[in-house]
Parts: C-alpha cells; structure tokens; sequence
C-alpha cells in the first residue's frame, strides 16, 4: 500500500517510505522555521524550502480524551498531543504515537506517519512523532 500525504506542503514521504517535515530557512537571520514562511519574519528577506531534522527531543506533552477523529462513540479513544524541539531551534507541536503516560519530558522523539484515511490502494497520512 503506497503512502501519501493528506495535505501537501507539510511534509513530505520518501521512497523508502520516511518522512520529513518541509520548513523554511532565513539565511540573513540563519534561523529555521515550521511551517514553511513566504519571508523571514525577523529581516522580512527570502526564505528557502528545507527539509528539517527528523528527531528530537519531547518538550511538553498533553493527552486529549475525546473521540478519535471519525469514531461513531463518545468516550471512544484519545491521543498525546506534543511539542517537540528539533536540534536547529525549530518546535513542532504535533500528535504522539502511543498511549497516556507513554511520554516523558526530554525523551527523544522521531517523526512518523499516522494513517488518516484509506483512498483505493493509498493510506493518506498526516506527521506525529512517536519514541525513538
């Protein structure tokens, strides 16, 4: 089953079927940014598509108990939701993978794929992150 992303310009998924995050980087203010910019917002100078580091470390962490998005029953699943520091000062606040108490701050995290919904013979997928 091929894998792509559900919204384009986020991320995108190698051949070998890993992700990266798309940012952007500001080479007067040698600063990175997520989600991609137009412009640098500190020299307001052009930016450049990059791909970002996929690994980093868990800064905060939440668990949200409500229905899992297209669940028929109340009271039916959850998800962490986290914010994660990648190496070059970007912070990604993203879903978890796993399960409440899963999660520890200053644990390491890699990006990952999390199935959205199923078209044909294609997993539409949206970024998380889950331990590394």
């Amino acid at each position: 089953m091929s894998r792509k992303p559900l919204e384009e310009g986020y991320f995108v998924i190698h051949e070998d079927g890993s992700p990266a995050l798309l940012g952007s980087y500001s080479k007067a203010a040698d600063q990175h940014y997520f989600p991609i910019r137009k412009q640098c917002p500190i020299t307001e100078e052009p930016v450049e598509t990059v791909e970002l580091p996929t690994e980093g470390v868990l800064y905060s962490w939440t668990y949200i108990n409500m229905p899992v998005m297209g669940a028929t029953e109340m009271g039916f699943g959850g998800t962490g939701v986290g914010q994660v520091d990648l190496p070059n000062g970007v912070r990604v606040q993203a879903n978890l993978k796993g399960k409440e108490g899963d999660w520890e701050i200053g644990m390491k995290m890699k990006l990952d794929l999390q199935p959205v919904v199923k078209k044909g013979d294609t997993e539409l997928c949206t970024f998380c992150f889950s331990v590394a």
